[in-house]
């Protein structure tokens, strides 16, 4: 048996000499096929095999393309939901790419203690790709002592006057409207309240980043093209995060001095993140004069926290980009869901105006006193459950010696994406968690409610990356809707079509036009 094996062998080479000897270039190029065939089929193999125990899209498994399209599509939040309904709880997004919409899961995953770390997903989210921001830092050590630094300064602790600022914002936003945007009984003024809400939103960021609003609302413009410059570069800075080969070369890019100039935003810009960079650069050289005022702000917050300049640059504009658009997305959403429900819209105008009567709200009204209004906390709380501003996969990487969920092995190295609109229509909410409700949270039943607001908790993260905003974020919807709804009636123009909401992670929304109107009351006795 053996001598006829080796005669055969001696046959085969035999015969691949004599083919070399007599085609030497398609022998060469039938090689080369073949060698690149093996390793295709081995690589396919391969990364099947890797997570083949996690359902998903097919082609999914085989190319980042699927992830890809996804996030090109300006639907990935609702078809991320759409792939853990079909898939289950841990579904397969990618060759090394998972997604989840257990909340018990993400809360292990993001614990303060927990093995995973923030994978390379967060590399795209850099200003210089050599410089990390309080977002995009992966090293834990770091990321904390960031955070340290910046906790007073975003959770408006250590801003003078902060909510007085968001007040005379929000009073700002209302006398626009009473100046250019009502409609009366002669006809309608259409009004597009999406952007203008995202003007709001950057006044107030400004205002309590730099002491002064930038003055969107007022010129009723994206100033310096701001905004405009974001919805340009996120649709395509996303997929850096996918094609982490794409941050590589960028990252050789930016070390040539040219090209930098044209990669990086820069504070001699006159539009877009580097003009932001610019007025922080400017602010900050007036801080440092030793005869400034030592003003309260998000910027001396940072500042005397140990920031330097260059990193203040980077972190306001981060905060800016951060907060506006969410803090926007959550006001339009919110507002969108009460008056496209009339039982909602009445009810909520109902208690408005017995707080007014009873003289228990102020004008404009106080965070304190908007947090003892029970139907307006309800509604809030399921506007943000209903559309969580945020999409992003902010993908863990599997700690080296894996995991396992559900019985099944996850290897270290996985990239796990956190689904954040599927974990808030968990089972926990009730038969019912796609429908806007606020009654949900109005039940008696303490043990319930608890469930309900763990889960609901996880819409701004956990652990050491729980946002850090969410005192400003929560006062500015605490008193938007109050002081709307206490002055005007606010009807959807298109209700068939009520708005456009593109979604890159975060949302773009526009045309979301109304017909505003100065309330008819009757007067209380």
């Amino acid at each position: 048996m053996l001598p006829d094996y080796i005669d055969l062998l001696e046959r085969g080479f035999k015969f691949v000499k004599v083919q070399l000897q007599t085609y030497p270039l398609a022998s060469f190029l039938a090689f080369i096929f073949a060698f690149i065939f093996a390793n295709v089929v081995r690589s396919i193999a391969t990364r099947y095999l890797h997570l083949s125990q996690f359902q998903g899209p097919p082609w999914a498994a085989f190319t980042r393309l699927w992830l890809c399209k996804t996030l090109a599509s300006g639907d990935s939040a609702r078809r991320f939901v759409e792939v853990n309904q079909k898939y289950g709880s841990l579904a397969r997004i990618g060759p090394n790419h998972l997604i989840t919409d257990d909340p018990e899961f993400t809360r292990k995953i993001l614990a303060a203690r927990s093995r995973y770390t923030r994978g390379p997903w967060f590399d795209a989210i850099k200003i210089d790709p050599h410089v990390p921001n309080i977002v995009s830092e992966r090293h834990p050590g770091r990321h904390n002592h960031l955070r340290h630094q910046m906790a007073g300064g975003y959770a408006g602790k250590e801003i003078e006057g902060a909510e007085e600022a968001v007040d005379q914002r929000i009073t700002d936003f209302m006398e626009r409207i009473e100046q250019r945007w009502l409609s009366d009984s002669d006809g309608t003024t259409v009004f597009d309240i999406a952007r203008r809400i995202q003007f709001l939103a950057v006044d107030v960021i400004t205002h309590l980043c730099f002491g002064k609003p930038l003055g969107f609302i007022e010129s009723d413009s994206d100033v310096f093209n701001f905004l405009a410059t974001i919805e340009m570069q996120l649709p395509i800075v996303q997929h850096f995060s996918v094609i982490l080969e794409l941050n590589n070369l960028l990252l050789q890019m930016v070390n040539i001095p040219f090209l930098k100039r044209l990669i990086v935003p820069s504070p001699s810009d006159k539009k877009g993140i580097g003009m932001i960079m610019g007025i922080s650069h400017k602010v900050v050289a007036e801080r440092l004069h030793p005869d400034t005022d030592r003003k309260k702000d998000m910027l001396a917050s940072f500042m005397r926290h140990g920031l330097s300049a260059s990193e203040v640059e980077t972190e306001i504009s981060i905060s800016l980009v951060a907060g506006s658009d969410t803090t926007a997305t959550s006001i339009r959403a919110t507002l969108l869901a009460i008056i496209s429900n009339p039982t909602v819209y009445a009810r909520l105008v109902a208690e408005i105006d017995e707080a007014e009567s009873r003289k228990q709200i102020s004008s404009p009204i106080r965070d304190q006193e908007a947090r003892r209004l029970p139907y307006l906390q309800a509604c809030i709380k399921e506007g943000l459950r209903r559309f969580p501003p945020i999409t992003q996969l902010r993908e863990r990487m599997v700690p080296p010696e894996g995991d396992t969920y559900n019985g099944h092995h996850i290897p270290g190295g996985t990239f796990i994406g956190l689904n954040a609109w599927a974990v808030q229509l968990n089972p926990v909410y009730g038969d019912d968690p796609e429908v806007f409700r606020p009654e949900r949270w109005l039940i008696d039943d303490e043990v319930r409610l608890k469930e309900m607001s763990r889960v609901h908790e996880l819409i701004f993260g956990h652990g050491t990356t729980r946002c850090l905003g969410i005192p400003i974020a929560t006062m500015n919807l605490n008193k938007i809707f109050v002081e709307l709804l206490r002055r005007f009636d606010i009807t959807v123009v298109n209700p068939a079509n009520p708005w456009t909401s593109i979604c890159y992670g975060i949302f773009f929304q526009r045309d979301f036009n109304v017909r505003i109107s100065r309330r008819q009351r009757t007067r209380m006795p």
